[in-house]
C-alpha cells in the first residue's frame, strides 16, 4: 500500500518519497493537498472527524463525537513515519521541524486567543477574568491541558460555567507530543546506530512498549480521576502511540485490495457512530476510547484501494474536502463563539437556531483565518525558512504570554483591594451587612438597599475560609497516603472547656468561619477533619484499598474515636439540583450510629442549597433577586429529613438553620446585602461569618453539653 502524507503545502515544498508520510503532522491544519501524493481518505476523515466535533458540541447536547480521538490518531500516524525518515537520512534538523510545524498551529491559535480575550470582557462575567487570563496563557504555551487538571475543571457540555478555551486542551496535548517525539526519535534513531539495529525496529518496539504502558495507566487513572484523566497527557499518548505503531508497521503489511473497502467501510461507521453510541465526556480515554481510535486505523488500513465501492468516493466529496481545508481554523473558532453566545443570550443550552448561526459565523471566520492568516504564515515561513519562522513564532508567542500576564496581574491586585475593602465595609457597616440576620425574626432594622453587594461577585470566589490556607483540607486525589486524615485547628484553646470536631467535605468546611467564632466565645478548642468530596461515612463490609475516599473515611472515624470529642459536628441532609427535596445517605448514618456506639454526640447540620448554575455570576449580570433564586420546596422536604430517616442514633442532635439562609418561599443569592454563594452551591466566608449568633444560639438549645452555663446570655462581641 502506497502511503504519502496528506497535508502537504500550498507550494514550493515536495513530499517525501513513496511510503513515507510527510512531516508537518498537524491533524488540524489548513492543508490543499496534491491529488498525486497523499491519502483521499485520511483528508476526507479529518473533514468528517472536524464536522462531527463540531455539530455534537453545537448540536448534540453535551455528547462528545470522539473526533479529537481520531485527529490523535492521525498526529501519531503522520508525526511517527516522517520523523523517522528524516532522521535516518539525517535530514531531521530540530529548528527547522519546529519552524515548520508551529508556523501552521500559532498564528491561528493567537488571533482565537486575542479574539477571546475580547469576548470575555464583552460578556463573560468579571468573576471568570482571572481563571480565562490563565487559560489564555496556558494555551499559548500549550499546558492549557494542565491548567485545567490543576483547576479541577471536568470535561463538560457547552455552558455558562464552561471555559471559553476548554477545546484548547486537545491541542496542548498535541503540542506537547509534537515538541517531545522528534527527541524520542532522534534518541531512537541514534542509539539504534550504535547498535548497528534497523533504527525501524528499535522505535515499533519503544512506540510499542509506550503506547502499552499509557493505556494501561490510563485504565487505572480512568477507573479513579476519569476528569483528570481526560485532560492528562500520558492518559491519552496511546491514541498517538496507535497511530504512530500503524505508521511504522505499513511497510510490512500487505493488506489484499478486496479487503480495503471493508476494512474502510467498517473503520467509517466506528468514527460515525462513536458519538450517538457513546458517552465520551465520561467514558474516554478508558477502554471505550478503542471505538473511534479503532475505527481511524482501519480507515487507514483500508486506504489505497482502487474499488470503486469504497469509503474513498464519498470521503472526496466538496464539502468533505472543504471542511478538512479550514478545519483547523474552524475547530479553533467555534468553541469560544459557542460559550459567549450561551452567556450574551443567556442560555443554559444553546438553541437550535443559534447553533446554526454560531455554524455559519464560525465557518466564515474559518475560512478567513485560513486565506487571511494561516496561508500567508505558511508564504512566510517558505520564503524565511522554518529556523527564522520558529523565532518569529516564537516572539508572537511571548508577545501574547507576556500580555496575559500583565493582564493577570492587574486583576488579581483589583481582586485584592476588592476582597479587602469587603471585609472591612462588613467589619465598620454592619448596619448595612447583616446577612443572615436580616432573615432573623427578631431583626428590626431595615436593610439599605443602596450599597453595593459583599463581598462583590468578581472577587466572591476568593472569599474562602481562613482555614483552608492552612493547608490541611485534603483533595479528593489517589496519591498513596491521601487517605490518612490532617487536622485543620479552626479554634486554639489550651485549656479549652470543650472539643468539637468538624468533619467531612467542601459543605462541611464553609461552616468555619461560624464555628470559629462560637468556639472563640466559648473557649471550645474547634478541629476540623476535611477531604473535598468524602463526607464521613460507614462502609458495609470492605472496601476497595484504591478508594481513597473510603480509606479516609474509616481512618478518620478511627481517629474520631481516638480523640473523644464532646461533639463531632457533620452536614446531616444532602441537597440535589436534580431532584426536589434532600435527602439522609443511609451511609452517613452507619457513622453516626458507630460514634454513638463510642460514646460521641454527633450534631447533624442541615446542607445549603445548591444551584445549577454559577450565583455570583448570575447575581452580576441581574438586578433582581428572583432570577438568581430557587423555590425552598425544590431545595429542602418539609421537615428535616435527619429527624425521620432511620439508623440515625437517638444521641445524635440536628440544627436546622435554613431560615438564615432561605427565606420562606425563595432561596437567594444575596440576603442582607451579602453575597450567599461563591460559586453554584459553596457559602462565601463573609456570609458563614454572619451565621455565628445563629449557629450559637442553636448550639446551646440542642447541645447545652457544650456550655459551662447554657442559661448565661452570650456577652457583647464582634459580629454577635
Amino acid at each position: 500500500m502506497t502511503v504519502v502524507s496528506d497535508p502537504l503545502p500550498p507550494s514550493g515544498v515536495t513530499a517525501g518519497p513513496a511510503g513515507a508520510p510527510d512531516d508537518r503532522p498537524l491533524p488540524l491544519a489548513v492543508v490543499r493537498p496534491r491529488a498525486s501524493a497523499h491519502i483521499p481518505e485520511l483528508h476526507g476523515l479529518r473533514g468528517l472527524a472536524l464536522a462531527l466535533v463540531v455539530a455534537f458540541h453545537l448540536f448534540g447536547n453535551g455528547r462528545v463525537s470522539g473526533g479529537v480521538d481520531v485527529f490523535l490518531v492521525l498526529s501519531g500516524f503522520l508525526a511517527t513515519g516522517s520523523l523517522l525518515r528524516r532522521a535516518d537520512t539525517r535530514s531531521l534538523r530540530l529548528g527547522e521541524h519546529y519552524g515548520r510545524t508551529f508556523a501552521r498551529l500559532v498564528p491561528p491559535a493567537l488571533l482565537v486567543l486575542a479574539a477571546t480575550a475580547a469576548l470575555t470582557w464583552w460578556v463573560l462575567p468579571r468573576g471568570t477574568w482571572v481563571q480565562t487570563g490563565r487559560e489564555l496563557l496556558a494555551s499559548a504555551l500549550y499546558y492549557v491541558n494542565w491548567e485545567m487538571i490543576a483547576g479541577q475543571l471536568s470535561y463538560g457540555a457547552a455552558g455558562p460555567q464552561t471555559s471559553p478555551l476548554q477545546h484548547f486542551w486537545s491541542m496542548s496535548v498535541q503540542g506537547q507530543f509534537f515538541l517531545a517525539w522528534p527527541l524520542v526519535v532522534l534518541l531512537v534513531v541514534g542509539v539504534a546506530r550504535r547498535l548497528w539495529i534497523s533504527s525501524r525496529d528499535l522505535l515499533l518496539v519503544v512506540v510499542g512498549a509506550l503506547t502499552v504502558a499509557s493505556f494501561v495507566f490510563a485504565l487505572n487513572l480512568h477507573g479513579v480521576e476519569q476528569p483528570v484523566a481526560y485532560f492528562h497527557s500520558w492518559a491519552r499518548f496511546w491514541e498517538l502511540g496507535l497511530g504512530g505503531f500503524l505508521a511504522l508497521l505499513l511497510p510490512w503489511l500487505r493488506v489484499p485490495h478486496g479487503l480495503r473497502p471493508l476494512l474502510g467501510w467498517a473503520g467509517l461507521g466506528l468514527v460515525v457512530s462513536s458519538g450517538f453510541v457513546l458517552d465520551g465526556g465520561a467514558l474516554f480515554p478508558g477502554p471505550w476510547a478503542l471505538w473511534p481510535v479503532t475505527g481511524a486505523l482501519l480507515v487507514l488500513l483500508g486506504s489505497g484501494g482502487g474499488a470503486a465501492w469504497g469509503p474513498r468516493r464519498l470521503l472526496q466529496v466538496a464539502p468533505l474536502r472543504f471542511v478538512a481545508d479550514i478545519s483547523y481554523a474552524l475547530y479553533l473558532w467555534h468553541w469560544p463563539l459557542l460559550i459567549a453566545y450561551l452567556h450574551h443570550a443567556g442560555l443554559d443550552r444553546v438553541d437550535p437556531l443559534g447553533a446554526a448561526a454560531i455554524m455559519a459565523v464560525s465557518v466564515a471566520l474559518s475560512w478567513l483565518t485560513t486565506k487571511l492568516v494561516a496561508d500567508p504564515a505558511q508564504r512566510f515561513r517558505e520564503a524565511v525558512g522554518g529556523a527564522r519562522a520558529l523565532v518569529a513564532t516564537a516572539v508572537c508567542v511571548s508577545l501574547v504570554a507576556g500580555g496575559a500576564v500583565v493582564g493577570i496581574r492587574l486583576l488579581e491586585r483589583q481582586d485584592a483591594a476588592l476582597l479587602a475593602a469587603a471585609e472591612a465595609a462588613a467589619q465598620d457597616a454592619q448596619a448595612s451587612y447583616p446577612g443572615a440576620l436580616a432573615l432573623s425574626p427578631a431583626h428590626r432594622s431595615d436593610v439599605p438597599d443602596d450599597v453595593d453587594v459583599l463581598p462583590a461577585p468578581a472577587v466572591a470566589a476568593l472569599d474562602l475560609p481562613a482555614v483552608d490556607d492552612d493547608g490541611c483540607i485534603q483533595e479528593n486525589v489517589v496519591n498513596p497516603g491521601t487517605d490518612v486524615p490532617m487536622t485543620c485547628t479552626v479554634t486554639d484553646a489550651p485549656d479549652a472547656d470543650h472539643v468539637v470536631v468538624m468533619v467531612g467535605d467542601s459543605h462541611m468546611i464553609q461552616w468555619a468561619p461560624a464555628m470559629a467564632e462560637v468556639g472563640s466565645r466559648e473557649n471550645w478548642e474547634v478541629l476540623l477533619l476535611a477531604r473535598r468530596g468524602c463526607r464521613l461515612a460507614a462502609p458495609v463490609g470492605a472496601v476497595d484499598p484504591a478508594d481513597m475516599c473510603w480509606s479516609w473515611r474509616i481512618n478518620a472515624l478511627e481517629r474520631l474515636e481516638e480523640l473523644q470529642p464532646d461533639a463531632v459536628v457533620v452536614i446531616g441532609s444532602r441537597t440535589s439540583t436534580s431532584e426536589p427535596g434532600d435527602t439522609v445517605i443511609p451511609a452517613e448514618a452507619r457513622a453516626w450510629r458507630q460514634l454513638a456506639n463510642a460514646g460521641i454526640r454527633v450534631v447533624t447540620l442541615r446542607d445549603n442549597p445548591r444551584f445549577g448554575f454559577q450565583v455570583p455570576a448570575c447575581v452580576e449580570q441581574h438586578a433582581d433577586s428572583v432570577s438568581c433564586a430557587r423555590a425552598r420546596a425544590d431545595v429542602y422536604s418539609p421537615v428535616n429529613p435527619v429527624e425521620e430517616a432511620e439508623g440515625v442514633p437517638d444521641s445524635a442532635v440536628h440544627l436546622d438553620l435554613t431560615r438564615y439562609i432561605c427565606g420562606d418561599q425563595l432561596c437567594q443569592g444575596v440576603v442582607g446585602n451579602v453575597l450567599i454563594y461563591r460559586d453554584d452551591n459553596h457559602m462565601t466566608a463573609t456570609y458563614a461569618g454572619t451565621l455565628a449568633r445563629p449557629l450559637h444560639n442553636a448550639l446551646r438549645v440542642k447541645a447545652p453539653w457544650l456550655f459551662v452555663d447554657p442559661m448565661k446570655p452570650p456577652a457583647v462581641r464582634t459580629r454577635f
